[in-house]
């Protein structure tokens, strides 16, 4: 990112209005082993603030976590907050209760092989839930994609599996991801605008295909990207940011 800025560079500068998307966990916060000790650190919240603050800009956090729960850990007023890979925001209808027990049943199931495995767990978002296997085995990877892949076809086509970092999370097929989100906001900026789109995990590459004219990046060091640019931590995110709120001034 940094060796083309220039060419970025240039892009602000003559965006009419600005919509800006950011993940949260492994973008704007290190990842850690357990996602309640992901917290926001002062001076990326600090920068935010600015963004948040400028005339031309409209800024989103899109996350995984359940909405509230991203507001918490980012506590920026003036942001907007997407919960559920975009899907939980302010105005969408809530999910019919069939659905709801159909993800509780996956669950039970799913809970039930797997409660035994070592360096593993369920994390329960009340609308989805999120299977982690960050310090498991070789062994328990392999028993734990089996059964995922047979739960989630049992309730096919209700609910699907979206993969990330070392993590598999079984969603509501109403949750379509974070492209389909972007779509629909994008749509209702002012024009022209400019949408530049930051991630780190597997659910952002549908946001990246979704925006070919936008400016796309990628954190960490994956190699297969539908992304334009990349960076390499969260500290170069903020960096990245700050460089922004430079061009904007």
């Amino acid at each position: 990112m940094f060796e083309d800025w220039p060419r970025v560079s240039a892009r602000l500068k003559a965006a009419g209005h600005l919509g800006l998307f950011l993940d949260f966990d492994g973008t704007l916060a290190p990842l850690e082993a357990r996602p309640e000790d992901v917290w926001l650190d002062r001076r990326t919240r600090r920068v935010l603030r600015r963004l948040a603050r400028h005339r031309s800009v409209t800024l989103w956090i899109i996350s995984g976590r359940r909405r509230a729960d991203a507001r918490k850990r980012v506590g920026v007023r003036g942001i907007h907050y997407a919960g559920l890979h975009g899907w939980e925001r302010a105005g969408k209808t809530p999910l019919p209760r069939r659905v709801r027990r159909v993800l509780t049943d996956a669950k039970r199931q799913l809970a039930a092989r797997l409660e035994t495995l070592p360096g593993a767990w369920i994390e329960d978002k009340g609308l989805s839930f999120t299977f982690h296997y960050r310090g498991a085995s070789n062994g328990t990877f392999r028993r734990a994609r089996r059964e995922v892949r047979k739960v989630s076809e049992r309730f096919r086509p209700d609910l699907r599996v979206l993969p990330g970092k070392k993590v598999w999370e079984v969603l509501p097929a109403e949750v379509q991801g974070k492209g389909a989100a972007v779509l629909a906001l994008v749509a209702q900026f002012p024009q022209p605008a400019l949408a530049v789109y930051v991630g780190d995990d597997a659910s952002d590459e549908s946001a990246f295909r979704a925006l070919p004219d936008g400016i796309t990046v990628r954190v960490g060091r994956q190699r297969s990207t539908q992304a334009r640019f990349r960076l390499r931590n969260p500290e170069e995110v903020r960096e990245f940011l700050a460089k922004i709120v430079a061009e904007l001034s």
